[in-house]
């Protein structure tokens, strides 16, 4: 394998200074912006949050544009991106009296029985799809030795900032209900700051590694 300054390319580096400019603002903008716009900035109402819906639309409409032949996999792949835009607009709330994606809607909510049904249905569906892309994922990155390819390294790189988004956003709550932790507001602020930073470059990264698939390591 090339050694790492002759493998990755110029686009490539360009990517990695975004993402690290973006990590940087994550640092800087919570003390740097007042405290209220700081909150705004990072909530669920802020910039970030829009630029991540916009980032999972377009990444499913690069896969819809660029890949030939438009597989199942690829397919799936897009609809998972609109599914993740769709959460972040909390579509997964705007139909159902609470979100279909927490159990406790489905244990303890007032809903008809008919919401839940359908609502369920929806949730399995969607729980099923991202299992399907995660096998995906899990085949080409380490069966097909995926992660030694740009594509892989990109791919690899995106997958481990999703988790890493969904950890950040629900550790609070965790520590609270299960350890009695309460975080601090600074702590809070930051947290919100590198859930909402990550979550809108996350579709980016991914986008590339897409876009790149296609001469360098195709897994769509």
């Amino acid at each position: 394998m090339k050694p790492a300054s002759l493998y990755f390319t110029v686009g490539d580096r360009y990517v990695a200074l975004i993402v690290a400019f973006s990590v940087a603002l994550m640092v800087f903008l919570p003390l740097a912006l007042p405290p209220e716009l700081a909150r705004w900035t990072f909530s669920e109402a802020g910039p970030f949050e829009w630029l991540a819906i916009a980032g999972w639309l377009f990444a499913a409409s690069l896969i819809i544009a660029r890949i030939r032949p438009l597989s199942p996999a690829a397919c799936a792949f897009a609809l998972l991106f609109i599914a993740f835009a769709a959460r972040e607009a909390d579509w997964h709330k705007a139909f159902t009296s609470d979100s279909m994606l927490k159990s406790s809607y489905y244990v303890r909510g007032m809903a008809p029985i008919e919401e839940k049904l359908l609502a369920g249905a929806v949730a399995l569906a969607l729980v099923g799809l991202l299992l399907y892309v995660a096998f995906l994922i899990a085949r080409f990155l380490f069966r097909e030795s995926g992660w030694r390819s740009r594509t892989g390294v990109w791919l690899l790189f995106g997958a481990a900032l999703v988790i890493l988004g969904k950890t950040l956003d629900r550790a609070p709550a965790i520590l609270a209900q299960s350890y009695g932790i309460e975080i601090g507001s600074l702590g809070r602020l930051y947290g919100g700051a590198f859930e909402e930073g990550l979550e809108s470059i996350t579709p980016f990264i991914l986008a590339w590694s897409i876009f790149i698939s296609q001469k360098d390591r195709r897994f769509l």
